[in-house]
This record gives C-alpha cells, structure tokens and sequence, in this order.
C-alpha cells in the first residue's frame, strides 16, 4: 500500500526529476561560467567554486552542489510522506487499522529507503548525459569513478533524510519537519566547519565525496561512512516506536 501511494504521487516523481537535473545543470552551468573569463560576480564565485575543467570540474561542482542539494530534496520526500497522515487527516483510520501502525511506518521507511536507492542508480546516467550534452566528451575511468562517488553520495544522503520522519511523527505534521530538516542542513555545515563533520551522519558523505576529489583537502577514511546507516537504524528503530506508543490526543 505504500508502494502504491509513492507510486501513484506526484511528488516523488517531481522530486526525483529535480534530483537528477537540477544539481547536474547548475554544475554545467557553473562549469561553464568559471571559464568564460569573464570578470563578473557570478563568474567569479564560480571560479571559486570549479577549479578543474572538464569532466572533473563538471563532478567537482555536482558533487558539492548535491552534499547539500540531495540531502534538502530527498527530506522533503521523507516529511510528506510521513506529515501527510497528519495533514490529510488519514492517521485516524491507521488507529483503527488491523495493521499495526508500526508496521506502516517500517513500511513507509522501507519504500523510502528503496526510492532513494532507485535515484541514486539513475543519478549515474542521468549526470553523465548532462555531461555529453554540454560538450565535455566521452569520460574516462577517472570520470566515471567520481560519478560512481556521487552516486554512493546520494545513497548516503537518502539514508540521513530519514530522521525527518521522525521530525514529522513527533511534530504531526509538514511544517514541524521541514524545520528540522533546515535544521539538519545547518547542522552539517556547523559540523563540517568545527572540524567534527568526519563523524557527524549529515556532513560525513559530503565531506569524504569533496575531499576524495579534492587532494588539497584532508581525506576522510572510507569506513567513516558507516556512521551514516548506524545512525539510520537507530533512528528508524525510534520512529517506529514512537508509531507503536504515540496517541491522537
């Protein structure tokens, strides 16, 4: 049933589509006005942004355009599909469902948790065709292993966005997890900043994307990552127990 109500939606096609172009536009765009030579402002804070031309600078400004982009998108997904019980009013009949309600919720992190999987497969054709299609030519090996790097990014991602459900579930709600998921972006860049984001769940995938791309930066090591779906479990196993106890009233 979960299925078939993502499935039959709107948004998560809107959202998906959104996922998979805009970040790669705004990259070839980027690319593209960091060497115009020209000296305008948005040239220049493009400059600052693509260092490298070509394939690799196209991926350089994909992957930290999405460290942020992908975590906003795929959030947003999360907070309707839990904050819409609350807002249509449709979490009444779940209480008088057969169903166990924590099993709706597993369910709808499960459908979630595959979705997110599914975008970030189709994130590797999709940032290669953006690619060819703004001139950059074939990739090579090198290429290709940083889309695979954005793509493990977005996976990554898709997993931190599940604690906007239960922003949603306790807040009953949109509005409530969207606040917390502005909150979570913040947080990451506080994280990243402070020196502390190699072991925050939010930054720890921008960061190890950016830095393997990037030699100037301190690498961050690969078993890092693992940081993100233990911490993902551990909130899942917290909203659904908030699903199994919570009352209307």
């Amino acid at each position: 049933m979960e299925w078939l109500k993502l499935r039959r939606s709107r948004v998560p096609g809107v959202t998906a589509a959104a996922l998979l172009l805009l970040p790669a536009a705004m990259a070839a765009l980027f690319l593209a006005m960091a060497g115009s030579g020209r000296g305008d402002a948005m040239s220049l804070k493009a400059g600052a942004l693509v260092t490298r031309q070509g394939w690799l600078g196209y991926l350089d400004a994909l992957t930290q355009i999405y460290a942020s982009a992908g975590l906003l998108g795929m959030g947003v997904l999360v907070a309707w599909c839990f904050g819409r019980e609350y807002a249509d009013r449709t979490v009444v009949s779940l209480y008088a469902s057969a169903t166990p309600r924590e099993s709706v919720a597993a369910a709808k992190l499960a459908v979630l948790s595959l979705w997110s999987a599914a975008v970030s497969v189709a994130l590797i054709p999709s940032a290669l065709l953006v690619g060819l299609v703004a001139g950059l030519g074939v990739p090579d090996d090198d290429d290709v292993l940083a889309v695979l790097r954005v793509a493990l990014l977005s996976a990554l991602t898709g997993l931190s966005a599940l604690t906007v459900a239960l922003f949603a579930s306790v807040g009953r709600g949109f509005l409530p997890a969207v606040g917390g998921l502005v909150g979570l972006v913040a947080a990451a860049q506080v994280a990243a900043v402070a020196g502390a984001g190699g072991w925050f769940p939010y930054s720890v995938p921008g960061l190890w994307a950016v830095a393997s791309s990037t030699p100037t930066l301190a690498a961050v090591p690969g078993w890092h990552l693992l940081v993100v779906p233990c911490w993902a479990a551990v909130l899942g196993a917290l909203t659904i127990g908030w699903w199994r106890r919570a009352q209307l009233a």
